[in-house]
């Protein structure tokens, strides 16, 4: 697997496609066991390209990323109804558990990902914000 590959994708996604949509680059989960690489654009969400994992297609592994949309805001509740989007994310070290949401992507088509990605976060968040879902710390 050529995690290094993998890297340089996102990185550059993030350099010119998400930050012209207004996302920086956060330190999130400090000291987690994956390596990630976490954006935000300050809406209560966390966007989060798990670069460890995704090995599953071993001959275009580079080429596929796990991302994981994290509610920034840890130890909190979401209705039932939310839990079969969301799944808890036990952040041990820290003590706090967050929700998060998980898709693979292929991340090769950087335009598409990128669309991709956008529209899933957007749906996301129009969920919590109709359950009226406190976003924000």
């Amino acid at each position: 697997m050529n995690i290094k590959r993998r890297r340089a994708l996102i990185e550059y996604l993030i350099r010119h496609d998400f930050k012209k949509l207004g996302f920086k680059q956060i330190d999130f989960l400090e000291g987690a066991s994956e390596e990630r690489i976490n954006i935000t654009d300050g809406c209560g969400l966390i966007i989060s390209f798990d670069l460890s994992t995704a090995a599953d297609y071993k001959q275009d592994a580079y080429t596929w990323c796990y991302v994981d949309i994290f509610i920034s805001k840890p130890n909190i509740d979401i209705p039932d109804r939310l839990k079969r989007i969301f799944s808890r994310y036990v952040y041990v070290r820290g003590r706090r558990i967050y929700w998060r949401h998980r898709f693979l992507v292929r991340i090769i088509d950087m335009d598409m990902a990128v669309d991709y990605i956008i529209r899933e976060k957007e749906n996301l968040l129009n969920m919590l914000i109709s359950e009226k879902v406190e976003l924000k710390k």
